[in-house]
């Protein structure tokens, strides 16, 4: 310690004093140049590794990463890194000279000058050894929860359907010309095709599926099945199909995707006794790293189809939305549902290095956004060299409202970024009331649909009657035509459907503040 205090105060006395920091500083950090070569590495983190600082400085950062964090490295984080500036709480695996893996959380940020050219960084790492071991337990503890529960049910689903083959031969083997031998046998073979497609079910959430991908266009199966679907609902529910004409091909099991779809449009059409609407819609969709980085999916950046499929119906509170890709989790009374279909479409989805993600509101409809990889990603380049940002005026106030918590944290945190103010809001209710406190916010940021009395578009309107030049940015889960429904939004407001990159987020605010140019 006390060689490290006195290169500290030697350092003071040379060109660069932030030597004496990384030298002294009991802390793990380094930093990188523009190609990602260590310049500085702090001797707490050197000798952390079991490395020399000079046998780590001059080499690619990359080089001590295991070979799973590498590859994240350069695909997804240093891409992100080197476009946005900064990255907060990555995990990475380092590997000790001995051998041994060290995992480590961290963030770090970059330093640009006046004309935008990269300068310099600083990353900070903390040892996240213990914290990693007590999410393996936990992780352990979850997955026998897991296992017991998919036993349960798989053995009384199947319990019941040998119970129905059993019945059905006893009747058979007691009086083999009964006159209902005809209907035994076609009982006993529905629930052996039953069993099988359980066992198919099974396979595609654990993510063993035989698949046979071929080249689709998405455009044609989701056609196909509205019109399967069709002779499938009830009168009272109505299905509308937007498409986008300049849709990128993807590669998927045809008929497992039909499957996945069918569950999906089942689930909406119970979900609407009553009668509703059901959309179906397609759209070309570019994923970011940060986006990658803030859910931490299992996927690559870069082009990608989405199929949203919307319903008007009663809507999935939060405790139990969380649960839905759970298998033989169900909210269907006994005998209507195995609980099997939502995570057999996970399965799928991330079988076919795709995703899916679930959004929903009570009283107002829930969407499911499946994301498919578009055939050729491999041969579009992820990174691209850092573009010159555009400038947001500083200063500036934007109200926020976002039911969300994780959400709102996000949506604060990209604003802030950017030196704006933000005032935050959990509800439409709590933005007027902010507004009535005497708030005056450049532009307001809202949700569509949020708990309370007061909506996104109602909000608008309101906020309007106290300052008629604020300006409006509109976000959703829904889908443009599933979620305003004609509700009046103004042709000059901004409307992004999430997830919302951060680059998206400031070009529409800066589209915006513009208009006051």
């Amino acid at each position: 310690m006390t060689n490290n205090i006195l290169r500290y105060w030697q350092s003071i006395k040379s060109d660069d004093p932030m030597q004496g920091l990384f030298s002294a500083a009991p802390i793990l950090m380094h930093s990188i140049d523009e190609r990602g070569i260590l310049l500085k590495v702090s001797q707490f983190w050197a000798d952390k590794l079991g490395y020399a600082v000079e046998d780590m400085v001059g080499r690619a950062s990359t080089d001590f990463l295991s070979p799973a964090s590498k590859e994240y490295a350069e695909k997804v984080v240093l891409p992100e890194f080197f476009r946005t500036g900064k990255i907060y709480n990555v995990e990475y695996d380092f590997v000790r000279k001995d051998g041994q893996t060290l995992p480590v959380l961290m963030s770090a940020m970059a330093e640009y000058d006046d004309g935008g050219a990269y300068v310099r960084s600083l990353a900070v790492m903390f040892d996240n050894t213990e914290a990693k071991r007590a999410a393996a337990e936990l992780s352990q503890k979850q997955r026998m929860e897991a296992i017991g529960s998919l036993v349960g049910g798989v053995a009384h689903d199947f319990n019941n359907l040998l119970a129905i083959v059993q019945g059905n031969l006893e009747f058979l083997k007691r009086d083999p010309d009964d006159k209902d031998r005809g209907e035994f046998i076609d009982t006993a073979l529905s629930a052996v095709q039953r069993g099988a497609g359980l066992t198919q079910q099974l396979l595609s959430y654990g993510r063993k599926a035989h698949l046979t991908p071929t080249r689709i266009n998405l455009n044609e199966i989701v056609k196909g099945a509205d019109r399967m679907v069709k002779r499938l609902i009830p009168a009272n529910v109505l299905i509308e199909t937007v498409t986008d004409a300049g849709l990128w091909e993807t590669e998927a099991d045809p008929a497992l995707l039909e499957t996945a779809i069918l569950n999906i449009l089942n689930n909406a059409r119970d979900a609407m006794p009553d009668g509703g609407r059901i959309t179906m819609e397609t759209c070309n969709a570019r994923i970011s790293g940060d986006y990658i980085l803030s859910r931490q999916e299992e996927l690559e950046p870069g082009r990608y189809v989405m199929l949203a499929i919307s319903d008007t119906g009663a809507g999935i509170d939060a405790a139990t939305l969380a649960q839905v890709f759970e298998p033989f989790f169900t909210t269907k009374t006994v005998g209507q549902g195995s609980g099997l279909g939502l995570s057999m479409v996970f399965g799928f989805m991330r079988q076919s290095k795709g995703t899916i993600r679930a959004y929903s509101e009570v009283g107002v409809g829930t969407t499911f956004k499946l994301y498919f990889p578009a055939a050729n990603t491999a041969n579009v380049p992820v990174y691209a060299p850092r573009m010159e940002r555009q400038a947001v005026p500083s200063g500036e106030t934007i109200l926020v409202a976002e039911d969300d918590l994780e959400v709102r944290r996000v949506l604060v945190r990209q604003l802030s970024d950017e030196n704006l103010t933000v005032v935050e809001c959990a509800s439409g209710d709590e933005a007027l009331r902010q507004i009535e406190g005497g708030v005056r916010p450049t532009i307001l940021l809202t949700d569509i649909v949020m708990p309370g009395s007061v909506q996104g578009p109602e909000l608008a309107a309101r906020v309007r009657d106290v300052l008629p030049d604020i300006h409006v940015l509109f976000i959703s889960g829904y889908p443009t035509e599933a979620a305003i429904h004609g509700n009046g939004v103004r042709p000059e407001d901004k409307y992004l459907v999430k997830p919302v990159n951060k680059s998206e987020l400031i070009s529409a605010v800066h589209d915006l503040l513009r208009k006051d140019d």
